[in-house]
């Protein structure tokens, strides 16, 4: 187990890591012999429906059935149909990120796509594929990437004479003088570390490292460690309100009220807020993302979404094509970015700028929003490099569970990096997965 799980490291996903013949070819949708090869897709974002009409009307020899599958649902489902080795019980592509992915790719569930996707490469904008990239394999085609940016409620700001906050520093000082008046800077879920995650990946923290023929585990670098006290400063003077996910009503009508100065977001989310608020529409203003220390521009931080191909699919090569068209063409990446009818997404093309206007919401933002477009555009700036591990899902569900503690003072944010450290290095040796720190 421990060699072949070593040996997709520096080579790819190969049949040496899967349990079943069967994952190694699959019995596929169809073999083209009497009609065009069908491909099934697995994904439950709006806007995928009408990209695959088009792509149906558009091809005569590949089809897409589409089948609307609940986002947390299809990892699950991938892994329990390769397991059973049944091509019949799983599909060909999948909607996946780069968090989920390195875990199905780590365990032969989807399939290396890197060659037949090499001719198509031009196709995505830079950063796009490595970040469904492990070592030389590519696990996905990417379909969005996250700008991350910010937007303030003006008039919090305007009547008690308070600039925006251009660093994570500045928002804390913020914080101290809005606090004063019952008014918190932030919102931090208990359930969600997600932005505490990525804090760190955004200020430099690399938490898995290929490195050689094992993996590098690093929770406590310096960047991981700033974030955790810009974290434990929020928890312990108050400055953040502590609203789950979901209460999402609740949540929005503090932002309505006023009683939220500021939040963090990509342009997925805009379409909730403009459709959530009432009180306060055309008082938010968009501006750039905190900046971590040493950094002129505020880069991104946050996972890049893409289909992977299954390891059972019997047509990965045609699999693939129906993935980049998808993905590409502007008939179905216009439907993703629509923000009503769509999901709001930045699509992760060579050139996006045809689609953002479409993604600006015009009453959430009223007079400040033409500032929008330049604001995503100076936001799609990524900071590179951050890869998940084998078992990150698994990590996820253990860093969610120590954030819960650090919310509610049972740990402190920097003894959450200390026991992920361990966590996550006894975890993947139990696995036979080489490690070092």
């Amino acid at each position: 187990m421990g060699n072949a799980k070593r040996r997709w490291l520096v080579g790819g996903v190969a049949c040496a890591l899967v349990a079943t013949s069967a994952a190694c070819g699959g019995d596929g949708d169809g073999d083209g012999a009497d009609g065009p090869v069908v491909i099934e897709l697995w994904s439950d974002k709006a806007g995928t429906r009408a990209g695959v009409e088009a792509f149906n009307s558009a091809h005569e020899d590949i089809q897409i059935r589409y089948v609307e599958v609940p986002a947390p649902e299809i990892a699950g489902n991938l892994n329990n149909a390769h397991e059973a080795g049944d091509a019949s019980q799983t599909a060909c592509l999948a909607q996946t990120d780069n968090r989920n992915g390195a875990m199905l790719v780590a365990q032969g569930v989807i399939a290396d796509i890197g060659e037949a996707l090499e001719p198509h490469a031009g196709h995505f904008a830079d950063g796009s594929l490595d970040a469904l990239s492990i070592a030389d394999t590519v696990y996905a085609v990417p379909n969005q990437r996250q700008p991350i940016f910010t937007m303030f409620h003006r008039p919090t700001f305007e009547e008690r004479g308070l600039e925006y906050p251009t660093t994570w520093e500045e928002a804390i000082e913020v914080g101290r003088q809005l606090r004063e008046d019952g008014v918190h800077v932030f919102n931090l879920a208990g359930e969600d570390p997600s932005t505490f995650m990525g804090l760190a990946w955004q200020a430099g923290a690399r938490w898995y490292q290929v490195e050689g023929d094992a993996w590098r585990v690093d929770f406590l670098d310096e960047g991981s460690r700033w974030a955790a006290d810009i974290m434990q400063t929020l928890l312990d003077e108050d400055l953040v309100e502590r609203i789950s996910y979901a209460e999402y009503a609740a949540m929005m009508q503090r932002y309505d009220q006023g009683g939220i100065a500021m939040r963090q977001l990509s342009t997925w989310q805009l379409a909730g807020h403009q459709r959530n608020m009432d009180a306060s529409l055309g008082q938010w203003e968009p501006a750039p993302n905190l900046a971590a220390p040493g950094q002129d521009i505020a880069l991104s931080a946050a996972d890049t979404s893409g289909y992977a191909v299954t390891a059972l699919c019997e047509h990965q090569e045609e699999a693939v094509e129906a993935a980049v068209w998808l993905a590409t063409e502007q008939e179905p990446v216009a439907a993703m970015a629509d923000p009503v009818d769509g999901s709001g997404w930045y699509p992760a093309v060579t050139d996006p700028a045809p689609y953002l206007a479409e993604l600006v919401p015009e009453q959430l933002f009223g007079e400040h929003a033409d500032r929008t477009v330049p604001v995503i555009e100076e936001a799609s700036e990524y900071a590179e490099g951050w890869t998940y591990g084998p078992n990150s899902m698994a990590m996820y569900e253990e860093l969610a569970d120590q954030w819960g503690k650090a919310m509610n003072g049972e740990v402190a944010v920097a003894d959450v990096l200390t026991h992920m450290q361990r966590w996550t290095v006894a975890d993947l040796e139990r696995q036979g997965v080489n490690v070092v720190e």
